[in-house]
């Protein structure tokens, strides 16, 4: 799988999505990518998930009232990449798991398992691999929320979660990431013997990058079907550059800027109920018609 990047602007959100600067008012660097800094970044879209409606979703199915079962998962996260004196480009953050969903009343609790991590950047002419130890070393997520009667009809809702790669952190929702590869709390979390996590770049520029991230995510859907949850997507999230090889790569990576996607239906998530015996493979081996 393949992140792909635009001509050595290396804005690397592997997790989650950038932000116009104006929505960080007083972090320490917004909407870049820096060389030993953190980058704070602002929710994806204009509404973000907790809004009064879903949006981007068909109306809700009045007859589904339990969404318990084993799930087939993908969120899109779009987000726009600035260059100087250039217009920017869109890429599309695309996640897909495995998921184990049990309600009980209106609340619901669910674990999920990654089986896919990747972007869809058409545009883009230098390309981050994402070797297959990065996706595998994404830890298997747990989360809690509701399937419950609001503003007139059921809605999904799974509160905020926050994911930490690269790094081992108390507070995993509002400790600082580090920036020093030889900070304690930094994480070979891929076992490849560099900081943090690893991503590979090829083209115009050849070299790693190695990261610390945090995403936070939330849902705000409906079952559409008996058999299907649609929704909006909102995120933030948070980088580190730890180090790079060559060295040279992080003055380059300062040089861009990230910024929500302004069309909200941009970033989205479906699920789609499947076998109990479904598993990662049979999820990508059907993902192309899975999600349509």
């Amino acid at each position: 799988m393949r992140y792909n990047l635009f001509a050595g602007l290396l804005a690397l959100p592997l997790l989650g999505c950038g932000s116009d600067p104006a929505d960080n008012e007083g972090a320490t660097t917004v909407g870049a990518t820096t060389t030993g800094a953190t980058t704070s970044t602002g929710s994806a879209g204009t509404g973000g998930a907790g809004g009064e409606s879903p949006g981007c979703a068909q109306a809700a199915a009045p007859d589904v009232t339990d969404v318990s079962g084993t799930w087939a998962y993908r969120a899109v996260g779009s987000q726009l990449t600035q260059a100087q004196g250039l217009p920017p480009f869109q890429t599309r953050i695309v996640s897909v798991m495995l998921i184990t969903q049990q309600q009980n009343g209106d609340a619901i609790s669910l674990q999920g398992t990654y089986c896919d991590h990747y972007t869809e950047d058409p545009d883009a002419i230098v390309h981050a691999v994402i070797p297959d130890s990065f996706r595998e070393a994404l830890a298997p997520v747990t989360r809690e929320g509701t399937f419950a009667v609001s503003e007139g009809g059921l809605r999904y809702k799974l509160g905020p979660l926050h994911e930490v790669i690269g790094a081992a952190l108390g507070d995993p929702a509002q400790d600082e990431l580090p920036t020093d590869p030889a900070d304690a709390r930094v994480v070979d979390q891929d076992e490849d013997g560099h900081p943090g996590m690893t991503v590979q770049l090829q083209g115009l520029i050849d070299g790693s990058v190695y990261v610390a991230e945090r995403a936070r995510t939330e849902l705000d859907g409906v079952a559409v079907a008996t058999d299907r949850i649609e929704g909006r997507l909102g995120f933030v999230s948070e980088q580190s550059v730890l180090e790079t090889d060559p060295p040279s790569l992080k003055a380059t990576m300062a040089a861009s800027r990230t910024y929500p996607d302004p069309e909200e239906c941009n970033s989205t998530f479906v699920m789609v109920r499947t076998t109990d015996d479904a598993d990662c493979a049979w999820i990508k081996e059907r993902a192309d018609t899975l999600f349509q």
